[in-house]
């Protein structure tokens, strides 16, 4: 057994009969790694370093043939205090891990993700209001397909071309039939045209899901700038955001393999709070 050291960010803690706990964390350069603290919930040697969302540099000792490794201690870098400020922090943030549990290789490196998420928490630590965190959940949703080698065609309709910027400039903003199965969308002009949008698939209904043109605009700048700019560079609304969060969610669970499509508790508690 090898003793090893690596940045940790928490996604997940949960206590193991009296006093022990099991945390599964995403590691710069070995993945998603599950591992016993033993004795962590009476000693204080863990400090808050096991706390969901909690950066810090772990020492660990990887077990052959055991799918669980052993945590013996861990030095404290960030803890995202204001992420607990409030329940919107506290459900996007839980969001994002959980995203990154289902999609995470296990000990396998994976340094521009660890990036991604450590960026994306301190986004909505910084977030003025988290009630507007749309935005940051769709730039998030949408560079976890950048990295998985899924990306859906944004920048103009899939029948004649028409680029997005110029569709989104009409007045009244119109909405984009978006579709699950071809990843892209459809302007108004020819979703009167053409029967792309009404073929049948496994999906039935939830293929066609329409989003404001405004809302797809804001995704095509925020997949293409640090998450951490998103915010000052979002128009769209909070609702339109919304429409948009259905359908990357549907083209994650659609087009990524082993993408997990039970319902995400942590996206039910955040509609929750924005309603």
């Amino acid at each position: 057994m090898e003793t090893t050291r690596d940045l940790a960010i928490v996604l997940r803690s949960v206590r193991f009969e009296d006093r022990h706990r099991i945390v599964t964390a995403l590691t710069e350069r070995h993945g998603k790694i599950s591992a016993m603290a033993r004795n962590a919930v009476q000693s204080r040697r863990f400090g808050g370093c096991l706390e969901p969302f909690a950066a810090s540099e772990w020492t660990f000792v990887s077990r052959p043939g055991s799918d669980l490794s052993r945590l013996d201690g861990a030095v404290i870098r960030e803890d995202f205090p204001g992420l607990r400020a409030d329940f919107t922090r506290v459900a996007v943030a839980s969001l994002f891990c959980e995203f990154t549990i289902r999609l995470a290789p296990a000990n396998e490196a994976c340094p521009d993700l660890f990036k991604l998420l450590s960026n994306a928490l301190a986004a909505v630590e910084e977030l003025p209001d988290p009630s507007g965190s749309g935005p940051l959940v769709n730039s998030f949703l949408a560079k976890l397909m950048q990295w998985s080698g899924v990306q859906p065609h944004l920048h103009g309709c899939l029948e004649c071309l028409a680029p997005l910027d110029a569709i989104a400039g009409i007045e009244n903003d119109p909405d984009l039939a978006c579709l699950v199965k071809d990843a892209g969308w459809i302007c108004p002009r020819c979703r009167t045209t053409t029967v792309r949008h009404v073929r049948q698939t496994e999906l039935g209904a939830a293929n066609l899901i329409d989003v404001p043109a405004s809302a797809m605009l804001d995704l095509y700048t925020g997949a293409r700038i640090p998450i951490r700019q998103v915010r000052a560079n979002s128009h769209a609304t909070g609702r339109a955001h919304q429409t948009l969060s259905n359908f990357l969610t549907g083209l994650l669970a659609y087009h990524v393999p082993g993408f997990d499509r039970s319902e995400l508790k942590s996206l039910r508690f955040l509609t929750q709070s924005s309603d």
